[in-house]
């Protein structure tokens, strides 16, 4: 007896953002996605507002705005806490970090970076969160700034100068993942950081270059997707190309919850316009 072949895994569309937007800092905390300032494609109109993503219940919350706009801001989750560092301002490129507490429902003010940084990277590991590359002036840098609760220092800088590179934890250590370079390009280059060593070391290369890139990382894979690429890395088998999005588009936030990915937000290509759209694939 013939069996029919199960169909080819598809992006799936989810409950659209409140508003569109792109280069956001966003975190998974608990089973929820929370997504906090950017901007409006060529507008350049700050966002201000923080809103939280319930994937069971396929539905989003608006939370107290920023206490100040940014854009190209770094996101990180530190336990319960949001954490936003650094990013473009009205003002011009900012040190600050600003934490919202999920408890408390509330915003605070953290120490600030050791210098300004937009485009870069953040995720914690072992209770301390990590800043990684980004732009100075107007170069990508190799800076890794590290915060131990108390205060930011200086931590091992990354091979590579990069900027809208991904920051993901996995297997207790963490993923740069893609990026552009001192050239302009987008790269192939993972970069991985021990924190038994406290080096980095180079990771598997990406199947295709990837740069403003959003990832996400499960106990057994990392996941990165930019435009029209889809990339999953399982160890032993390497990175592997999957199902385009339904909307190609960079700068979004990747995130997994209950079996799923969610891609949200970002600028469509080749329009270069905003979105709202959040899309779901079963990994």
């Amino acid at each position: 007896m013939l069996v029919a072949a199960a169909p080819p895994a598809m992006w799936q569309t989810a409950a659209s953002m409140p508003e569109r937007r792109s280069y956001f800092a966003a975190a998974q905390i608990g089973g929820s996605v929370y997504v906090s300032g950017g901007m409006v494609g060529a507008s350049g109109k700050y966002v201000l507002r923080l809103e939280r993503f319930d994937p069971a219940r396929n539905a989003w919350r608006r939370l107290p705005d920023q206490p100040q706009p940014s854009r190209a801001a770094a996101g990180a989750a530190l336990g319960r806490t949001l954490v936003v560092a650094g990013g473009q301002t009205p003002r011009g490129v900012t040190r600050r970090v600003a934490a919202f507490d999920t408890r408390t429902q509330r915003w605070s003010s953290w120490p600030p970076l050791p210098a300004p940084r937009y485009n870069a990277a953040a995720a914690s590991l072992g209770g301390k969160v990590y800043v990684v590359g980004g732009v100075r002036g107007i170069a990508p840098v190799r800076s890794t700034f590290v915060y131990d609760g108390r205060r930011w220092r200086a931590g091992p800088p990354l091979p590579q100068a990069l900027h809208t590179e991904a920051l993901v934890r996995f297997r207790g250590e963490l993923w740069s993942i893609g990026g552009i370079d001192t050239a302009g390009d987008a790269v192939r280059s993972v970069w991985i950081y021990s924190p038994r060593t406290n080096r980095w070391r180079r990771g598997p290369r990406l199947s295709v270059p990837l740069a403003m890139v959003g990832a996400t990382a499960t106990a057994t894979g990392v996941y990165a997707v930019s435009e029209t690429a889809f990339e999953r890395y399982l160890p032993g088998r390497g990175w592997r190309l999957g199902p385009r999005l339904a909307v190609p588009r960079h700068a979004l936030g990747l995130f997994a919850v209950d079996g799923r990915l969610w891609a949200v937000g970002g600028c469509v290509v080749p329009e270069l316009a905003d979105s709202r759209v959040v899309e779901s694939l079963r990994y």
